[in-house]
């Protein structure tokens, strides 16, 4: 695996250096003539790229350290993540014109989303923050599973966005 991603890595090197390019960030247009909708979207693309590049690189190396998931500072990553992830699923939606209602609001931002990685709030603190979390994905999910659950027979609604 880890020959792999190596083997990856250089190949990802040697293709933008043959496109003459370097693993810097692209220089974006900055005049008025280079400034169109159409370049600054493919800049939006070439980050996403990135991004996925990165993925693709260390998606199969085995972590640095094993972190216990019921570590204070494990927990509190995890729910930071989540809120990425509900963030993130929300922006999608919106942007196919979806569940607009729900999905294209303002971001939810609790003030701890920005807390430093290595933060070790309390068992309590992080229980609250669970909570708060849990309601705002729960008024999401709901919203979008009961016009799902309507739009299918009574003998198959059980069967959409079952929990547990």
């Amino acid at each position: 695996m880890k020959l792999r991603a190596l083997v990856f890595a250089l190949a990802m090197v040697a293709t933008l250096a043959a496109c003459g390019q370097s693993n810097t960030a692209s220089t974006t247009a900055t005049t008025a003539e280079e400034l169109t909708p159409a370049n600054l979207q493919i800049e939006i693309g070439r980050t996403g790229a990135m991004l996925g590049n990165v993925r693709a690189v260390t998606e199969n190396i085995p972590p640095g350290v094993e972190n216990d998931p019921t570590a204070l500072r494990e927990m509190a990553r995890a729910l930071r993540e989540t809120v990425w992830e509900y963030n993130l699923e929300r922006s999608r939606l919106c942007g196919k014109g979806l569940y607009t209602a729900v999905s294209c609001g303002s971001a939810y931002e609790p003030v701890w989303i920005a807390e430093a990685a290595d933060s070790e709030p309390t068992l309590e603190i992080l229980n609250e923050r669970a909570q708060g979390l849990r309601a705002e994905v729960s008024r999401f999910e709901g919203a979008i599973c009961d016009d799902a659950r309507s739009k299918v027979p009574e003998s198959e609604r059980m069967a959409v966005c079952p929990m547990e």
